[in-house]
């Protein structure tokens, strides 16, 4: 199998890279090591396991994609007290007026899964390969020719592609840990790659969901931030529709969910020995204590562990950041020279200059990639 160019990775970032080579007319297969499409984009029944806000004042790219795709946008609900949980056997402190967002952070209706299928419906579909995990990827150069070779298992059959240049749209820790590369990457990128923290890896996240938001009758936004956890943060993550009908006291049979979130205070090693049933009873436990007897009986609760997700995790990435990382590559630059020339080249939003972790720096570092490209 010969291409032009292999697209490692099916996340925002790569899709939006194959959307772009499209664009250009250039010939692409892009390989994906899940089932799914989407990376850290991961939606279940409407609800974000993984990334879920945008702010546009702050975010163009993303917010002119989902223009684009012409899929309806509603605001984060922050109406209402905020609620600070600091004893365990205590009530929360309220908190009135709340902590409105500022700038205004927005949701996508139906989760931001809904992007990734917007972006997958314009692409040709028989250039995309789920299932299929890189191992491999080998440069060879000669007076005549230029070009990779990459192995990868697909469907657990191990099958080569030559490819003229290879996008790496994934996080660079990961690419690091997981595929073997020829020739190695120069000393010091592969010191950054592997000191890059992926973001989110180290984070799980749980929901509870309900008929109704009913903490926004009790005048409450959903929001609270707690010293005893489990869940140390907590917001309104009810659907689309609850932010049509504000008042709560609608029929709910009419309209979508109420649901709370929170992401897991506990460290990704003590999650991992404590186990996902565990964490998700002690969280239930602890939105009682917060919002009272209605929390007890969630018609559903989720909870995903990132830290536990080997196509996105690796066992260094179990250690948190303890603030925003440093993200770009930009001081490795002339060290990569080289790679570039090899026709290398990192997308993903580790690899984001400005934005980097966010969904925004997926679209930078894509639309970054593709400006290098020779054409």
């Amino acid at each position: 199998m010969k291409t032009e160019f292999v697209i490692i990775g099916g996340g925002l970032s790569g899709l939006y890279t194959a959307y772009l080579l499209e664009q250009l007319g250039k010939h692409y297969i892009l390989l994906e090591g899940r089932a799914r499409l989407g990376g850290r984009i991961y939606t279940e029944d409407q609800f974000d396991m993984g990334p879920s806000w945008f702010w546009p004042d702050m975010h163009p790219r993303i917010t002119t994609l989902i223009d684009d795709l012409h899929l309806p946008v509603f605001p984060q609900h922050d109406k209402g007290a905020f609620l600070f949980d600091k004893h365990e056997n205590k009530p929360p402190q309220r908190y009135e007026p709340g902590y409105a967002g500022s700038p205004q952070s927005m949701r996508v209706a139906g989760g931001m899964q809904t992007v990734v299928d917007g972006i997958k419906a314009k692409l040709i579909n028989e250039r995309i390969i789920r299932n299929a995990k890189v191992t491999h990827v080998a440069h060879t150069a000669t007076e005549q020719d230029s070009y990779s070779i990459i192995k990868a298992e697909i469907d657990g059959e191990l099958q080569t592609i030559q490819a003229r240049q290879v996008i790496f749209a994934m996080p660079l820790r990961l690419l690091a840990n997981s595929i073997t590369l020829s020739p190695e990457l120069p000393t010091k990128v592969q010191k950054k790659f592997a000191s890059t923290a992926t973001w989110m890896a180290a984070h799980a996240k749980f929901f509870a969901i309900y008929d109704t938001p009913f903490w926004r009758k009790a005048g409450l936004s959903g929001s609270a931030s707690s010293q005893v956890g489990p869940l140390a943060e907590i917001h309104d993550a009810s659907t689309i529709d609850w932010a049509i009908d504000d008042s709560s006291t609608a029929d709910s049979s009419n309209v979508g969910a109420g649901a709370l979130f929170g992401f897991v205070g506990i460290d990704a090693r003590t999650r991992q020995s404590a186990g996902n049933e565990l964490i998700k009873s002690l969280a239930v436990k602890q939105l009682v204590r917060i919002y009272g007897e209605q929390a007890a009986q969630p018609i559903d609760v989720k909870l995903v562990d990132w830290s536990q997700e080997t196509m996105t995790a690796t066992d260094a990435d179990k250690n948190a950041p303890n603030a925003h990382p440093h993200y770009g590559l930009r001081d490795v630059q002339s060290a990569l020279a080289p790679v570039y020339q090899q026709g290398w080249y990192f997308a993903g939003t580790e690899s984001a200059e400005e934005n980097g972790g966010y969904i925004e720096g997926a679209l930078e570092a894509a639309e970054a990639v593709i400006a290098r490209i020779p054409t």
